[in-house]
């Protein structure tokens, strides 16, 4: 025990390591995938406002020069508002851009973009301002052409190359991302396959444990299987060894008591002898249980009557049933059957369920042995009115050496185990129900002789007698 113990303990705690490897492994995973996807969504979200920024710098740049050549072509003031308006905004997403955690290469492209942008602006203002001094429309159409188309090349291209940049490092960005998943991956299967070194580690060393103590507990019942065989051999063979013996004393016994000169020397012969008796009958039970045992046992059957068997059994149980202050008395419903069994081994079986309700059954109690039809086969019942069996017990009441002491009572713990053995070897069954504080009845079917000369209606229920044959007679 101490050692299954031990191991028990052992194997919890190696489980409990393992669990707790696995959950630690899953918790770092969670975690690391956690803020690896956490870093993207935020770094993409700064790259999204970016991009959206850039966009807002060539729409308002698009809004400037448009507005302005339209200013410079008809001379409409609210395009020349709607132009200062975009420089305006134009000017708020710079600020916003240089508002943003940027890289070194992209400020230097925000920088080139406002130094080109600044340039466009002053000579856009230069021929805004000699448009309202002249009204040379074509004048000022063929200026924007020659001088301020080529600034705005230089801006778009500005624009782009900061777009351009922006594209490429998002790219970027996403390449190392792809990286760092593909090396946290690689993590994690290095901490998977670590866990399942540690598992299979664990279920070899306790595979190996179990394994040894299989091997234990086979050899242990392997010895104690030869240990019973040789105790049922031994038992065996002293038992029929000591049956001689005991019938040559059994007989001087008797010779003894028969030719007694006094009393006193009969009531001694007569001791010896019933000494002797309880001892071959003792020795019958133990070979009886080792033939069980053996799976050697056999009975050889007879057509055989069952109210014999009950008039036998009761004669053989009034005085004591009588001296106990017992009623035993009998009850059969179907009067006339003749069961297929053997005389003796049905009388044995009848005996021990009898006398264990005898020896349970208090004073001014009562025994009722009964029989009656079931099918194909005649049902014996032994019912008491003593304190009853435990329901929990019932499913052990036929093991060998199973037993409950009654006071001033001894007994082998065999007999039932005996009486269920007889009757599986009839091909019958042996069964007991019982509540406690309300009896006990233990039932038996064996099969009928010829069961097509019993198929009439069974007789109505006789009058209970006991073992004088008086129906009102107590036992």
């Amino acid at each position: 025990m101490p050692t299954r113990t031990r191991f028990e303990a052992t194997a919890r705690r190696g489980y409990a390591i393992l669990t707790l490897l696995l959950a630690i492994g899953m918790a770092f995973s969670i975690r690391r995938f956690s803020s690896v996807a956490d870093a993207q969504i935020q770094w993409l979200s700064a790259q999204e406002r970016n991009i959206t920024l850039v966009e807002r710098l060539r729409w308002t740049t698009e809004l400037i020069v448009s507005h302005g050549r339209g200013y410079l072509v008809s001379g409409n003031r609210e395009l020349l508002d709607e132009a200062e308006d975009a420089k305006a905004r134009f000017r708020e997403n710079i600020r916003a851009l240089r508002a943003q955690p940027l890289s070194p290469t992209a400020l230097q492209l925000l920088a080139d973009l406002e130094a080109e942008a600044a340039r466009f602006f002053l000579l856009q203002r230069e021929l805004l301002v000699a448009r309202e001094r002249t009204d040379d429309a074509g004048l000022i159409a063929r200026r924007f052409d020659a001088e301020l188309r080529p600034l705005r090349r230089e801006l778009y291209r500005s624009i782009e190359r900061l777009v351009e940049h922006k594209e490429f490092a998002i790219e970027a960005a996403y390449a190392g991302e792809r990286a760092e998943r593909a090396e946290l991956v690689l993590r994690l299967y290095g901490l998977l396959v670590l866990l399942a070194s540690a598992g299979l580690g664990i279920a070899w060393y306790f595979t190996r444990r179990l394994g040894n103590l299989y091997h234990q507990v086979r050899e242990a019942r392997e010895a104690a299987r030869r240990a019973v065989t040789a105790r049922d051999e031994l038992m065996g063979i002293v038992a029929h060894d000591l049956r001689n013996p005991l019938s040559a004393i059994t007989l001087k016994a008797a010779r003894l008591r028969r030719a007694a000169g006094s009393e006193q020397v009969r009531q001694q012969a007569e001791s010896i002898e019933n000494v002797a008796k309880r001892m071959e009958q003792l020795i019958r039970t133990m070979l009886d249980a080792a033939t069980l045992e053996a799976s050697k046992f056999s009975v050889t059957p007879a057509p055989c009557a069952v109210d014999d068997l009950l008039r036998e059994t009761l004669e053989l149980f009034g005085p004591l049933a009588e001296s106990k202050r017992v009623r035993l008395e009998q009850s059969v419903s179907a009067p006339g059957l003749v069961i297929f069994a053997e005389r003796g081994r049905v009388l044995q079986v009848l005996s021990n369920l009898v006398g264990n309700a005898l020896k349970f059954t208090p004073q001014g109690g009562r025994v009722i042995l009964s029989v009656d039809r079931d099918s194909e086969a005649a049902r014996f019942g032994v019912v008491d009115s003593g304190p009853g069996i435990p329901r929990e017990d019932l499913t052990s009441i036929f093991e060998r050496f199973w037993k409950v002491e009654a006071s001033g009572e001894r007994g082998t713990g065999l007999g039932l185990y005996i009486a269920k053995g007889i009757v599986d070897a009839h091909g019958g069954r042996i069964w007991a129900e019982s509540e406690v504080g309300r009896g006990t009845r233990f039932y038996v079917t064996l099969p009928l002789a010829d069961p097509a000369a019993h198929r009439a209606p069974a007789a109505e229920e006789a009058p209970a007698l006991s073992a004088e044959g008086d129906p009102r007679a107590g036992g």
